[in-house]
């Protein structure tokens, strides 16, 4: 049976801790003139403050499969396949898939115990399809990476979102961060059960307003790239109410809507490209024959995947071991609601000479949850969110361990991703270190990686969070060496720095009482 992982002893726990700025020296001039107590926990129950203008530390329990009201299922055995004695299985496994998914009907491709060479990828394209081992351990389903570099599972439909009526403009002047429901100049064409995408477009005025058409020099001295206005964040939210000219939605935002900077638009959508209801399930992965690739050791280690989701929703990956990969598991930026629940990448397979690093995890989609997961190596990013990533995404009690002299580290990557909770995590010390920060120069100019997000009681090595022009980011019961903030950066908002807080786990606390 598989295991749905929610809130337990935490909700029997009566304490209260006021969160906010707390007098600290490091506060920003903008936290300080609010000084908001953030959350307060007491007899069992969370509430939150605000800044001047409503925004607060955002609802985070809308992620994964069926945004945590339901464990995945485990899928009745349609087909099934054992291991043979040598040659690839690519082509047996596959055929097997696409049996099951030709039926119709719900239903999983067992994998009997013993090992499988796999030459090609795996593609589950249909919904309601289950790739299954028969467990993870040693006496388990082993997948075996062979040949040329390749991604050994992917779960993906077809196709991306498409437009089913016009971009309708928002019209509240400044909606801000949890809300979840804004005005609009005309509701009419809107009903419940609609799906939308609320987009902020990346306009020049708010670029010039983080700073972003500014971004130093790269130490070399050779120019930085500047951000250009873009399409921006754009949450893929479902219509629950609509009254007059007021539209709600089921997942509150994890960014601000200003008027002041973006032309912010809810649009209706159809994607029926996009699967649903399959997995991948207790079994194990072994990568290291990818090492063998001439390609490598240039870049070719990112090329060296487990299992990648796309264009699909309520999915989940349970009870999956990846050894010896690059980038074991890559979210991509059409998947909603996915789960990665008890999987670990083991011994990540990195050259410990390059500068350009992998990360075990990757998030480029929305209302991911990745729950209880392990992580091993040097030189690696252990979770990460890429480019302009929508928010709700939760990492929790997860732990990652340096096993090198290289760097190990986590938080979002890159160019403004938005909300995302680092819950409860542990990384070695005294290397690992999480961050919420202006990466500036780095890469392709990455500047503000991230914004209205939280670390919360995690353990680590060291930690920088920094607050962004027109957002916060929290650290809020952290253990591990405080970082100043960069020159000309504002500190973000610290709370019960060195002690962890009740709840154990935000992540759990806020699915409970939402139950």
């Amino acid at each position: 049976m598989k295991r749905f992982l929610r809130a337990g002893s935490t909700r029997s726990v009566t304490a209260i801790a006021f969160i906010g700025c707390l007098g600290l020296s490091g506060c920003s001039a903008h936290a300080a003139s609010a000084a908001p107590n953030w959350i307060s926990f007491a007899h069992g129950r969370l509430s939150y403050g605000t800044d001047a203008q409503g925004n607060r530390v955002p609802d985070f329990s809308r992620v994964g499969y069926r945004d945590g009201d339901a464990p995945p299922p485990e899928l009745p055995a349609a087909a099934t396949v054992g291991p043979q004695p040598s040659g690839d299985d690519t082509a047996r496994i596959q055929q097997a898939i696409d049996q099951v998914a030709s039926s119709g009907k719900p239903g999983a491709v067992q994998l009997t115990a013993g090992d499988y060479r796999l030459e090609g990828t795996l593609r589950i394209g249909a919904s309601n399809i289950e790739l299954r081992g028969a467990g993870s351990g040693p006496n388990g389903t082993r997948l075996v990476a062979a040949g040329k570099l390749h991604t050994l599972v992917t779960i993906a439909g077809t196709g991306s979102r498409a437009s089913a009526g016009v971009a309708v403009p928002v019209t509240s002047g400044y909606v801000p961060v949890g809300a979840d429901q804004l005005d609009v100049s005309d509701a009419s064409s809107f009903h419940v059960g609609d799906h939308v995408i609320v987009q902020r477009p990346q306009e020049q005025s708010w670029i010039h307003a983080i700073g972003m058409d500014r971004i130093p020099p790269r130490p070399n001295g050779t120019p930085s790239k500047q951000w250009t206005p873009n399409s921006g964040l754009q949450f893929d939210r479902t219509v629950t109410a609509v009254n007059g000219k007021t539209v709600r939605f089921d997942v509150p935002l994890t960014n601000a809507l200003e008027s002041q900077y973006t032309h912010a638009t809810v649009t209706r959508y159809s994607y029926p490209g996009r699967i649903s209801g399959s997995g991948l399930a207790h079994l194990s992965a072994d990568g290291a024959e990818f090492e063998q690739d001439p390609a490598w050791h240039d870049d070719g280690f990112f090329k060296s995947q487990l299992a990648s989701v796309d264009a699909a929703q309520d999915s989940w990956i349970d009870d999956v071991v990846a050894d010896h990969f690059g980038s074991a598991f890559a979210i991509g930026q059409n998947a909603l609601r996915v789960s990665l629940l008890r999987t670990s990448s083991l011994d990540e397979s990195v050259p410990q000479d390059i500068h350009d690093q992998p990360a075990a995890y990757t998030i480029s989609g929305q209302e991911t949850l990745i729950r209880q997961c392990t992580v091993t190596g040097s030189n690696l990013h252990a979770w990460v969110t890429q480019a302009r990533v929508p928010g709700p995404n939760v990492v929790s009690r997860c732990t990652a361990t340096n096993t090198g002299s290289r760097i190990l580290d986590a938080g979002p990557h890159q160019r403004w991703a938005s909300g995302t909770l680092y819950d409860d995590l542990t990384m070695s010390p005294p290397s690992g270190h999480l961050q919420l920060s202006d990466r500036q120069w780095m890469g392709s100019g990455q500047g503000w990686a991230g914004a209205n997000s939280v670390l919360w009681n995690c353990s680590v090595g060291s930690y920088l969070v920094e607050n962004p022009p027109t957002a916060h980011n929290w650290a809020l019961g952290c253990t591990g060496t405080q970082d100043k903030p960069q020159p000309d950066h504002r500190s973000g908002e610290i709370g019960s720095p060195g002690k962890h807080l009740p709840p154990e786990s935000l992540y759990d606390e806020q699915l409970a009482e939402r139950h």
